[in-house]
């Protein structure tokens, strides 16, 4: 492909190299996609013909599953896991499972709640495909919410179908019996948007967003637009400047030069530069944008980064979880792998040889009371690379790898977990009134008058047990008086938005079986958000949280708090050191072509490695292909 007039030709090239990860395709036009889920899903790895000793460092899903296709090819492997007890890196449920070291934070022990991934998209087979694999129950996940009556939400998934680049389908699984298909809930629209004090429900912002608009002080032509609608157009000017013309092209070449062009043009662009130099908008529209849409923190990285995953994942895409919790997934390689997994050892160095096969690691256990060499002929490294910046590597990594290392940006995320003796998020105000005055007679009209806000004693009062003297203090001091009860939200499933500390909440796609309650993340933040939180320590957060929660949804929320939840920073991990990559400006070209590249007898996996920063499906991808590297001899 010649370079086009007036452009820099090695700038082009990467761009091409590039575009071509995006869509993963090869130079020769092959479907790299339909490649890997052939290795993991169909077919493995061909039988080594020299075996090697591997050693992966990280069992988290990329770690896992690299061990796992190289295993069964025939070579030696050992995973070197700093965690004492738990698979899984940033795939986390917090749960009551004492044989895996486990102990629920919950009040009931049925309950549970991801502290980390949480939802699988459509357009991850590979994911989708190796849960149905390994015999895992998927189900949907409501990322908005639904009327539960209408639909048939627990007919069977879908077999998993991906359409390869080269016209040739690859699917998995058989089509349900007629009468057990999945059949999606219609979408409600009675989550909340609650922001500068304007409060309505979704569907009633997306029918006429004017109200919350105008708070924003959104210029006129925009007033009646929802924020969503706003930044779609947005991103369309992108789409139609760079990928209009190859809608539906049969030529891969095409779509390549399509994103190449946008990757030379735009990459250097922020989200926030994009909306303002490209698409027009002045700074109270997009002000509106990255409160309501969840993209504030993502304003100051990589347009491309953000133009990627909106094209990848919008609101209509179609979402799973797995019954249980997530952290089935991981385990699902255990019995795979066995004692090939060593915990409680974190990586201190690593010696390489600079030409042919030889890795020395030395590692510690984290109370530092001993000490393990490993030694191999390759090893594959999944950690992060904000983590791999602690690890001594000696020889000295290539100065592009190192920068990179350096350089690579980390956002980070913190999720605040509530539990509720029941599920008061999908009342009516029936409901309401059956168990308020049950638990004291009067108490319905108490709130709705609210006269019942000068109490302090109501807080946890239709729960057994005690809230934590901390928490209490601090909900008394924050106690809003006053205040009437907001309608009976009725919701199953999707998420609320509030410009408070909380930002988003979301709420259980489906109840427990036997537990009457359920969990609800009252607050999932990221970047400056999550930071907020962060400096809180677990009983001020929940405090806090259910004091965001009551501004959205009513004092009387309190009485069915348990005092019990969960929190997780990852930006305080100190196995994950943030929760995902995600590019700065610039980044995308000038660091991504070396973050993958292997070094002599260093591979290099894990999401940070691919372009679906965050997701299973990258981690997936780059075990993939690590596993390929080797085996291949590469």
């Amino acid at each position: 492909m010649t370079t086009p007039d007036g452009l820099d030709e090695a700038r082009w090239r990467v761009c091409l190299d590039l575009a071509r990860d995006v869509l993963l395709l090869d130079s020769d036009g092959s479907d790299r996609k339909l490649r890997y889920l052939k290795v993991l899903i169909d077919e493995g790895l061909p039988r080594a013909v020299v075996a090697k000793r591997v050693l992966i460092v990280g069992a988290g899903i990329a770690g896992l599953a690299a061990g796992y296709l190289l295993k069964q090819a025939g070579h030696e492997v050992r995973i070197i896991e700093a965690n004492p007890r738990r698979l899984g890196g940033r795939i986390k449920t917090f749960r009551d499972d004492p044989e895996h070291g486990m102990t629920s934070p919950f009040a009931d022990p049925l309950q549970y709640a991801e502290a980390g991934a949480m939802r699988i998209p459509d357009m991850h087979p590979l994911t989708l495909a190796l849960v149905d694999k390994f015999g895992l129950r998927r189900r949907p996940f409501y990322n908005v919410d639904v009327d539960a009556a209408t639909g048939r939400p627990y007919g069977s998934p879908p077999p998993v179908i991906y359409r390869a680049a080269t016209g040739e389908v690859w699917r998995n699984g058989p089509d349900p019996e007629a009468d057990d298909v999945y059949e999606a809930p219609t979408a409600a629209g009675r989550t909340w948007v609650r922001v500068n004090g304007v409060q309505m429900r979704r569907s009633e912002y997306q029918s006429d967003p004017s109200a919350i608009n105008e708070s924003f002080s959104v210029r006129e032509d925009l007033r009646g637009v929802p924020a969503g609608d706003t930044l779609d157009a947005a991103l369309h000017r992108a789409y139609v400047q760079y990928h209009a013309a190859t809608e539906g092209a049969g030529e891969a070449a095409e779509q390549v030069e399509a994103w190449a062009r946008l990757i030379y043009e735009l990459d250097d662009l922020s989200m926030s530069q994009f909306l303002t130099k490209v698409a027009g908008l002045d700074g109270n529209a997009i002000d509106a944008i990255g409160t309501l849409e969840n993209i504030t923190s993502r304003l100051p990285l990589a347009f491309v980064h953000s133009y990627m995953a909106r094209s990848m994942i919008n609101p209509s895409t179609r979402y799973w979880e797995l019954e249980g919790g997530s952290w089935h997934l991981p385990y699902a390689f255990e019995p795979l792998l066995g004692e090939d997994v060593v915990f409680d050892r974190r990586v201190a160095t690593i010696q390489h040889a600079v030409d042919g096969p030889g890795v020395t690691i030395e590692a510690y256990s984290e109370a530092g009371d001993s000490r393990e060499t490993f030694i191999g002929d390759v090893a594959v490294i999944t950690v992060p690379f904000s983590g791999l910046r602690h690890i001594e590597i000696e020889p000295m990594l290539s100065y592009a790898k190192r920068r990179a290392i350096i350089e690579l940006h980390y956002d980070s995320a913190t999720k605040v977990l509530l539990e509720f003796s029941r599920r008061w998020w999908e009342f009516t105000e029936q409901d309401w009134r059956r168990e308020l005055d049950g638990i004291e007679p009067g108490l319905y009209d108490s709130y709705d008058r609210g006269t019942a806000d000068d109490r302090t004693d109501l807080v946890g009062k239709g729960v057994t047990g005690e809230i934590p003297p901390r928490q209490r203090l601090d909900l008394e001091r924050a106690r809003d008086g006053g205040q009437r009860s907001h309608p009976a939200d009725r919701i199953t499933g999707g998420g609320s938005v509030t410009d408070n500390a909380n930002r988003f909440m979301y709420y259980p796609s489906h109840p427990v079986p036997g537990s009457p309650g359920g969990v609800v993340l009252a607050s999932y933040t990221w970047a400056d958000d999550a930071a907020r939180w962060d400096s809180m320590d677990d009983d001020d957060r929940y405090a806090y949280a259910l004091r965001g929660m009551q501004e959205v949804h009513g004092n009387r929320i309190e009485v069915f708090y348990t005092g019990h939840g969960a929190t997780q920073s990852w930006a305080r991990n100190d196995f994950a050191f943030g929760e995902a990559a995600v590019f700065a400006p610039g980044q995308l070209v000038e660091h991504h072509p070396v973050i993958a590249a292997a070094e002599g007898p260093l591979h290099f996996a894990g999401e940070h490695t691919s372009l679906k920063h965050s997701w299973i499906e990258g981690a997936l991808e780059s075990a993939v292909r690590v596993a390929l590297e080797i085996n291949e001899g590469q």
